[in-house]
C-alpha cells in the first residue's frame, strides 16, 4: 500500500512539474507576442503603420532598447517571400 502511495505521488509531481513548465512556456510566448505588438505600435512608422504622437515615442524610446534590438534581430531572419516568389520565375 505504502508503494503505491509513493508511486501516486511521483505521478502526481512529474504531472504538477509539466503542467507547470506548459504554463510557463504559454506566459512567456504571450510576453514576447506583447512586447512584439508595443514595439509595433511605438515603432510601426517604419512599416507605414501610423505612429502614436511623437513626444510620447521621444519619452519611451530610452526603454525601448530591447525591443528595437529585438525587432532588428527578427528582421534579420526574415526571407523576402515576394522576392523568393519572382525567383521561381525567372523575372530579371
Amino acid at each position: 500500500m505504502r508503494r503505491l502511495l509513493d508511486s501516486l505521488k511521483k505521478s502526481f509531481k512529474t504531472f504538477d512539474k509539466g503542467m507547470r513548465e506548459d504554463a510557463t512556456f504559454l506566459i512567456r510566448k504571450q510576453l514576447d507576442e506583447e512586447e512584439n505588438i508595443f514595439a509595433l505600435l511605438t515603432m510601426g512608422v517604419f512599416s507605414g503603420i501610423p505612429s502614436p504622437p511623437t513626444g510620447v515615442v521621444l519619452r519611451i524610446l530610452p526603454h525601448m532598447s530591447r525591443e528595437i534590438s529585438v525587432m532588428t534581430r527578427r528582421s534579420a531572419g526574415l526571407d523576402d517571400v515576394f522576392a523568393q516568389t519572382l525567383g521561381t520565375f525567372d523575372i530579371d
